[in-house]
């Protein structure tokens, strides 16, 4: 993924700003909150460059917050989350950060770090869930 380099290092600085909240705290709600400046700058990133790998990370980091956001709204929110999901979603987080703030945004890294947060995603779903009880989605 190419980036400016302004507009990289800024996105590299809100991504670690929004891991390491994340990390400190055990409350999956808070971590859900401060995991949607992921998705969050790269719509404010849009505006200053374009790339469809952008475009892309944006909408699986949206649907995948979308999801345990959905879940977690549900009236009883903590059926149908696996105990490590937190921990799972801080270390996306902080692959994340990593990636953007080393020289050059590896596109293969990326996308198995994006594949990595769909898992997550899905995992919070009720057909998710349930294969993670039957072995098939590893947290």
């Amino acid at each position: 993924m190419q980036l400016p380099e302004a507009l990289k290092t800024r996105v590299a600085t809100e991504f670690r700003f929004a891991a390491d909240k994340m990390a400190s705290t055990p409350d999956l709600a808070q971590k859900l909150y401060f995991f949607s400046a992921f998705f969050g700058e790269f719509s404010r990133a849009f505006n200053q460059s374009w790339s469809p790998e952008l475009g892309l990370a944006h909408s699986v980091l949206k649907e995948v917050y979308q999801q345990i956001n959905g879940r977690l709204s549900m009236p009883t929110p903590g059926t149908g989350i696996p105990q490590d999901l937190p921990e799972a979603l801080d270390r996306v987080a902080d692959r994340l950060a990593t990636l953007f703030e080393s020289q050059q945004v590896d596109d293969v890294k990326l996308y198995k770090v994006l594949a990595r947060a769909a898992e997550l995603g899905y995992v919070a779903t009720g057909n998710g869930y349930y294969l993670y009880l039957k072995g098939q989605i590893k947290i």
